[in-house]
Order: structure tokens, then C-alpha cells, then sequence
């Protein structure tokens, strides 16, 4: 049997046991359902998941970590009390979360993402991509109006990015999606002094490739914008200013992301790259949880029917 640690809202899961169902593979889903759905005797060290003990288990694919509270409840417990109640939950939640994690562990079976030791780093990912020799944007860590003025004034352009991954931001009854734009009209509104922030030279991009590893294979997409003036092309899919193609990596970019999956020990994850001008190949981040299923559509690539069929092979392994 299979089982899959996901959260509820997750397309892609409910894709991938589609075809599961359809292979007739046995597995069974933990999301939100983990805080109750999962028994545990700790004393005689006993743990079962929706009925199942852990050794039915041959196989496990982390997707995404179960959400600890549905906005609804976050937003009546806002009302009631103050919010270190909610971190409080979350901190309790997560800490479930690690021995549930430590006891899958010790079982010593194949999972299909580890989340023990999850890199999502940009800054470190990219100092690994390098040492691997893949080239990565020219980048800047800033604290301060000074040293951004002193950026922009060579003509260049910059953006910024998160150093990690990017969030919805929540005001009232609306969703704000963080998007990645051009700086260098928007230092007036700075502070002097500030967080320290990610700053990048802009690359002028031929086009975008968003690559799937799975289990050694690189399914790669590339991202043609019609206007490249935008810089994040998920604007241009919005607008449906853009095309998705099936793209072969060359085989030195293969080999060397290859390596750098393996120290991330990482045997499945989204990877974000560019090709410049100059047709070199520039790394941007690896996502080891990432979304994949609208390439998977504009492509037909199926990629759910390729994990499927994995997780089925390391389940009969």
C-alpha cells in the first residue's frame, strides 16, 4: 500500500490517485485528516494511519505538508483570540507532524520527496547549483536605499525575489498573489533601512523552462511569451499570452542538474530555469513540492499517469 502525505486543496494528489484507482493500487491519503486519523499508542510505541499499521505501508510520496488550520477556522479564531493562539496551534501541529515523520522514517521504505531535510532555500540552492557548475543569476543581498540606488545606477535592471517561496498575502475578503516585477522605478518608496532582501540582475530571457525529475527522467517545458517585457510569465499565461512546448534538455544540463538533485537528495521536484540571449542555460530555483499540472494539461504529458505508474513500481519493489 501507498500512502500519500498531502493537504486537502491539492489538485495534483486528487489527479495522481485517480490513476491509481484506475491501476488498482492500494493506498490510502493523509491531509488535514492526520490530526485525527492518525492513532498512536506511544508507551507500546503502536501507530496506525485510517486503520492501517505503518508496516502495510511499502511506499511513500510526500506532496505537500496537511494544512493545520482551514482559513474559516483561522479567521473565527482571529475573532475571538488573539493570534499567538494560532501559532501556538501551528507550532503543535508541526511538532505531530515530526514524530508521525521520525516513526515513518525508522520503517526504512522508498518515498518518492523526503521531507526530512527539504531544501526550498533559494540562496543555498543556488551556491550548490553553482558549485555544480550551472550558472545562476547575478545576485545581491540588500539591507539598505543606498546600496540599491548604487545597483540601478548602472543601467541595469533588477528585481527581487523571497529567499524562499512566495505566499498569498490575505486583506479582508481578498487574495493578493506575490508576482515578480522590475525594481528600479519603485526605490523612492523605500526606507533607508530595511529587512534584508534578495536583489537580482533581470536576465533577458529567450525563454523560461520549467523541468519535472522523476525517479532520473527530466520532462522539460518551455515557456514562450509572447511579450517578454513581462518578467513573471505566469502574468503572460493569465493574459493567455503564452505557449507551452515539449523541450529536450541537452545532455550536459541533464548531468549536472543530475548532480545537484543528488546532493539535494531529492528524486522528485519542479526546477525553474531561463535561456538568455546567449542561449546559456541559467538555474534559477528547484521546487521539491512544485506545481506541474497545467504543463502536464498544455502539454498532454500526463505527468500524474507517470507518478502514478512510479509510485505503483516502487510499491511492488
Amino acid at each position: 500500500m501507498i500512502l500519500i502525505i498531502s493537504k486537502s486543496t491539492d489538485t495534483t494528489t486528487e489527479l495522481v490517485a485517480s490513476w491509481l484507482k484506475k491501476l488498482k493500487v492500494p493506498f490510502y491519503i493523509v491531509n488535514e485528516n492526520i490530526y485525527w486519523n492518525v492513532l498512536i499508542d506511544y508507551e507500546n510505541n503502536i501507530i496506525q494511519i485510517g486503520g492501517n499499521d505503518l508496516k502495510k505501508f511499502k511506499v511513500i510520496w510526500f506532496r505537500k505538508y496537511p494544512d493545520t488550520l482551514q482559513e474559516i477556522q483561522k479567521n473565527s479564531i482571529y475573532k475571538k483570540l488573539y493570534k499567538s493562539i494560532i501559532n501556538f496551534s501551528l507550532e503543535e501541529s508541526k511538532a505531530f507532524r515530526e514524530y508521525l515523520f521520525y516513526e515513518l522514517k525508522k520503517l526504512n521504505i522508498p518515498w518518492l520527496t523526503k521531507p526530512f531535510n527539504l531544501i526550498q532555500n533559494k540562496i543555498i540552492q543556488a551556491r550548490m547549483a553553482k558549485e555544480r557548475g550551472i550558472l545562476t543569476p547575478k545576485s545581491f543581498i540588500v539591507n539598505n536605499k543606498k546600496d540599491i540606488l548604487k545597483l540601478i545606477g548602472d543601467g541595469k535592471e533588477y528585481i527581487t525575489k523571497p529567499f524562499e517561496n512566495c505566499i498569498h498575502l490575505r486583506y479582508k475578503n481578498n487574495i493578493i498573489p506575490m508576482k515578480t516585477v522590475v525594481i528600479n522605478s519603485h526605490y523612492n518608496i523605500l526606507p533607508e533601512t530595511f529587512r534584508p532582501a534578495l536583489i537580482q540582475e533581470r536576465i533577458n530571457k529567450k525563454f523560461e523552462l520549467r523541468i519535472f525529475y522523476l525517479l532520473g527522467r527530466f520532462y522539460a517545458t518551455r515557456v514562450m511569451d509572447d511579450d517578454n517585457s513581462e518578467v513573471d510569465h505566469r502574468v503572460s499565461i493569465i493574459a493567455d499570452n503564452g505557449r507551452f512546448e515539449i523541450y529536450e534538455l541537452p545532455k550536459d544540463i541533464k548531468s549536472k542538474l543530475s548532480m545537484l538533485l543528488d546532493d539535494l537528495d531529492l528524486n522528485c521536484a519542479s526546477i525553474d530555469m531561463i535561456v538568455n540571449n546567449n542561449d546559456e542555460f541559467i538555474f534559477l530555483e528547484i521546487n521539491p513540492t512544485g506545481q506541474f499540472t497545467y504543463h502536464s494539461v498544455f502539454n498532454n504529458t500526463y505527468l500524474e499517469i507517470e507518478i502514478a505508474y512510479a509510485l505503483k513500481k516502487m510499491n511492488n519493489q
